[in-house]
């Protein structure tokens, strides 16, 4: 169960690297910083995941290993809305305080544009999806589906490195990579 779950630790650090990889062929700077400062607000995100997630398929398991399935049920249902009540929660947050967070970041006049763009991809549009995602990884996990819920992991992470250079470089014009990068994710 290990191993799936140190893959799926580590497909989540790839997305990103995949996003600044890309981002990086710009050769601008910029956006390449602007993608790097969103890093610890994504960051806090999969923390939520790992809250309504990890500690609820903590809980299954003691449950489901005590016999008492009807309750790791109601469990894994409160872990999985409490996940999307987080997400939406912080998403919200981040948007309504976007300028001063990114700030407090470090974004100025040339990585702000840059790095609003990305947030409001993958945490404001994505987080509820990443978290989401997050949370039933580790409730697979907790039910002894650990290959399963690594393919889920790898599969995003699969995509997101397919879709990458089709959205930056294909799909969206010059300008909007980091848009772009954001919204592969």
């Amino acid at each position: 169960m290990i191993l799936p779950s140190v893959v799926s630790q580590l497909i989540v650090l790839i997305y990103n690297m995949a996003d600044t990889f890309y981002v990086g062929q710009t050769q601008n700077p910029y956006m390449v910083a602007a993608t790097s400062l969103v890093l610890p607000v994504f960051n806090v995100t999969i923390c939520l995941a790992g809250l309504a997630g990890a500690g609820g398929g903590s809980i299954v398991s003691l449950l489901l290993g005590k016999g008492r399935e009807d309750e790791a049920r109601r469990v894994g249902t409160f872990s999985i809305y409490l996940g999307i009540a987080l997400s939406a929660l912080f998403a919200l947050a981040m948007g309504a305080f976007m300028r001063p967070v990114l700030r407090l970041l470090g974004a100025d006049g040339d990585t702000y544009e840059y790095a609003r763009q990305y947030a409001l991809c993958v945490i404001v549009a994505g987080g509820v999806p990443t978290v989401l995602s997050n949370v039933l990884s580790n409730l697979l996990r907790s039910v002894g589906r650990s290959n399963a819920a690594g393919f889920g992991i790898v599969l995003g992470g699969v995509l997101n490195i397919a879709l990458d250079p089709l959205f930056m470089f294909v799909l969206l014009p010059d300008g909007l990579e980091v848009f772009g990068a954001g919204a592969a994710t």
